[in-house]
């Protein structure tokens, strides 16, 4: 398997807002924990919106190693799959 390369610039993947215009965020980002190399992390913040209007990232979130990606894509969709089941979507939910 080839080396992996370490991401240069954090790449963000926004996807949700709600009305009180908080944003989820997924990046995908180089993390350097002391004394040790660069390691490419995905994390999945809440932005929420300060008094001068811009979204700040909060702590709630979770950030892991890249190489967990398909473990976390498996699980979300797992849950997709079963909120359909349920009938728990109807296209039309934004929160």
């Amino acid at each position: 398997m080839a080396k992996s390369s370490t991401i240069i610039e954090p790449i963000p993947f926004r996807f949700f807002k709600n009305r009180r215009k908080d944003v989820v965020a997924v990046t995908l980002q180089a993390f350097t924990p002391a004394g040790k190399d660069p390691i490419n992390v995905v994390d999945v913040r809440l932005f929420a919106m300060n008094k001068a209007g811009a979204n700040v990232a909060t702590v709630k979130g979770v950030t892991m190693a890249v190489n967990r990606l398909p473990d976390l894509a498996k699980a979300i969709n797992k849950a997709l799959a079963k909120a359909q089941e349920l009938g728990l979507l109807d296209g039309g939910e934004t929160e």
